[in-house]
C-alpha cells in the first residue's frame, strides 16, 4: 500500500469517525440490511459492539505503516470471529457494508482515490483474516 493511499485512508477515517457511534451504528444497519441473517451473530444491545468496531478500525488504521507489527492482533481477531460463526463469504458482505457507509459518511470526500484506497485496504484485511482463520 502506497504512502499516498495510507494518507487518504487516515484522513478519510478521521472524518468518518467524527461521530464514532454514528459510524458504527450506520455500519451495522447496512450490514443487517445486506444480510439480515447476520443479526443472529450479535447481541441485542449493540452499544459495546459499535464501540469495538470503531475502536478496532481506528487501531488498525493508525498502524497502517507498521501493519506487520499488528498481524498477531489481526490473526487473533480472525480466530475469534471464526468462533462466532464468521465464514469466508461474510467478509465480502462486511466489506460492502463498510465501503457503503464510508461513502455515505464522507459525502464529497469520497472520490475515486478514496474508493480505491479503502477497497485495497479492506482486501488486505479480509484476505489476512481469512488466512488466519483457516490456519486455526
Amino acid at each position: 500500500m502506497t504512502d499516498r493511499k495510507i494518507l487518504i485512508i487516515k484522513t478519510t477515517w478521521s472524518y468518518a469517525i467524527s461521530q464514532p457511534e454514528m459510524m458504527g451504528e450506520m455500519f451495522y444497519e447496512a450490514l443487517f440490511e445486506i444480510d439480515p441473517s447476520l443479526q443472529a451473530m450479535f447481541p441485542r444491545d449493540m452499544e459495546q459492539q459499535v464501540r469495538k468496531l470503531t475502536d478496532m478500525i481506528t487501531y488498525m488504521v493508525s498502524r497502517l505503516q507498521t501493519m506487520s507489527e499488528i498481524q498477531k492482533d489481526i490473526d487473533a481477531m480472525a480466530v475469534r470471529h471464526a468462533g462466532y460463526g464468521v465464514r469466508d463469504r461474510h467478509y465480502a458482505t462486511v466489506g460492502k457494508a463498510l465501503l457503503q457507509v464510508l461513502e455515505q459518511r464522507l459525502e464529497d470526500r469520497w472520490d475515486e482515490d478514496a474508493s480505491q484506497a479503502w477497497n485495497e485496504l479492506y482486501d488486505i484485511w479480509a484476505t489476512s483474516m481469512i488466512k488466519a482463520a483457516h490456519k486455526a
